[in-house]
């Protein structure tokens, strides 16, 4: 009996590391370098762009996404409307969930040839994962009226052609990109997706992990508004009071001038 649980376990053993070799070696398709592993937002931050490098099967076209995970809490907006057909106002509270604080999607070629794995990886596919509540609220009409606000905040978009293929060799194709990414940023674990596509689906996958961090004057601010409430208060009200007197020496010097 104990000879039979042996074996059994053994086998188990096998199969197990069966399943992780070959979940290594389809991983392994796709090579993935990053210019830098983290972004440092210091009090000057206006975006950055991230060289991201690689490379994928012969054959394949490329999917390369900057992306984050979502917001357990997911995000609260309100919807505006007119009230008696009148006045603009907010009508309802919407909830939105599932929802990636930045999603920056560059391709080798139009997402729309790419297949079911192009919708997939596009902006068209990533709403069709967000919830929103109430249920009642009108999906068909929200979802493109979300993409374009956070186009228009410069975190959701797409960069058809933005991926560089190079010319295959050994089997192998080298790949290059360069993925802007915004200002607009919350400090954070984001990722680098690159996607190998054939024949419409995913071939294999490559993640490279990047932290945004604040650095410097922001980083000293973060920390005394959240640890320090007292010394960020007065520290403020220093500020405001400096940044008053110097706007009226300023107006007061334009208006004895004039």
């Amino acid at each position: 009996m104990k000879r039979v649980i042996s074996l059994s376990a053994v086998a188990l053993l096998m199969a197990v590391a069966l399943f992780s070799l070959a979940g290594k070696a389809q991983a392994a398709d796709v090579d993935v370098t990053v210019g830098q592993t983290t972004i440092d937002m210091n009090l000057f931050y206006n975006g950055v762009s991230i060289p991201v490098t690689g490379q994928v099967p012969e054959g394949s076209q490329v999917v390369a996404r900057f992306t984050g995970k979502p917001d357990p809490a997911g995000v609260t907006m309100k919807q505006k409307g007119r009230a008696m057909g009148l006045l603009w106002m907010n009508m309802n509270t919407l909830h939105f969930s599932n929802m990636p604080p930045v999603s920056l999607v560059a391709s080798s070629a139009p997402l729309s040839g790419l297949g079911e794995a192009g919708e997939k990886l596009g902006l068209a596919g990533l709403t069709e994962s967000i919830a929103i509540e109430p249920a009642s609220a009108d999906r068909k009409m929200l979802l493109p009226e979300l993409l374009k606000l956070k186009k228009s905040e410069g975190l959701y978009r797409e960069d058809e052609g933005a991926v560089k293929l190079e010319t295959p060799k050994d089997g192998r194709q080298a790949f290059s990109a360069t993925i802007r990414v915004p200002s607009r940023l919350f400090p954070g674990e984001y990722s680098v997706e690159v996607f190998a596509i054939k024949n419409g689906e995913i071939a294999g996958q490559g993640v490279a992990p990047i932290t945004a961090r604040l650095v410097g004057v922001p980083a000293f601010m973060a920390n005394l508004a959240f640890n320090h409430g007292l010394w960020y208060g007065i520290f403020a009200s220093v500020i405001a009071i400096i940044a008053g007197l110097l706007v009226g020496i300023i107006f007061r010097g334009k208006g004895g001038a004039h």
